[in-house]
């Protein structure tokens, strides 16, 4: 299979999302990625790429620098965590978000938190938004560690918890999601999970039919009211509400 390029770019991703990725691949990505439905795996995958082996991206020379800072300019905001976790290496990830606040400071940071910030580290996120993301179907011991990190970073960033939820039929995951809910700055993230998976085999969760950007997937939702569907109708964008006009002028 292929390795990815160490050359970091700024794309704009299917959902309409523009994502400058520290990394790509995921050391957790083993047996389908999380929940055995990671999207980011499953299409690296499809295009032939070795998604278990996190290869750093890098500016390669100023013209590819500034080429990129021009288009941040110019858009809402930037993410970074789509096909990779940035927790991969935080000083890394802090040293490009250095590099590119002064031409866009929308930041989001999408994080499962598999490493941990320090307390040198901690200071230089202001600005930033980070989206811990976390699910009932998550173990207890790593639940807890990332809902000890969304509360650790909310003196210092805009700090999201990023539930990734699912219609379920277990009582128990049930209660744990409805927890999980019931906090502040939350997000609602629709998990899709194919009809042979062992969940839905085992009737722990239930799965629906529905029309998803240009094409038809199942996804497990418990709340018909959640959004689903392209970024520039959803109202979160992802959690960032500074200069909230603007973004709403570029959609």
């Amino acid at each position: 299979m292929r390795e990815y390029s160490n050359k970091i770019q700024l794309i704009k991703n299917f959902r309409g999302v523009w994502e400058l990725d520290t990394f790509k691949g995921c050391e957790h990505s083993l047996n389908g990625g999380c929940y055995g439905i990671c999207y980011a795996s499953k299409l690296a995958k499809a295009r032939g790429y070795n998604f278990n082996k996190v290869v750093k991206r890098e500016f390669i020379n100023g013209k590819h620098f500034i080429k990129i800072t021009n288009k941040l300019k110019k858009i809402p905001f930037v993410r970074i965590g789509v096909m990779c976790d940035p927790s991969f290496d935080w000083n890394y990830t802090i040293k490009i978000i250095n590099k590119i606040k002064p031409f866009n400071n929308n930041i989001v940071i999408i994080t499962k938190h598999w490493n941990e910030l320090n307390e040198k580290q901690l200071p230089k996120l202001k600005g930033i938004v980070i989206n811990t993301s976390i699910s009932a179907l998550d173990n207890e011991i790593h639940r807890d560690k990332m809902l000890f990190w969304y509360n650790k970073l909310k003196p210092y960033c805009r700090s999201i918890l990023r539930v990734n939820t699912a219609d379920f039929n277990d009582l128990t995951l049930k209660n744990i999601q409805e927890d999980l809910l019931n906090n502040e700055n939350i997000i609602d993230n629709i998990l899709r999970f194919p009809k042979n998976h062992i969940l839905v085999k085992n009737n722990i969760l239930n799965v629906t039919k529905y029309k998803y950007l240009k094409s038809f997937v199942y996804a497990s939702r418990h709340n018909q009211n959640t959004y689903f569907g392209f970024c520039n109708n959803c109202l979160d964008k992802c959690g960032i509400i500074s200069s909230q006009k603007k973004i709403n002028e570029y959609f």
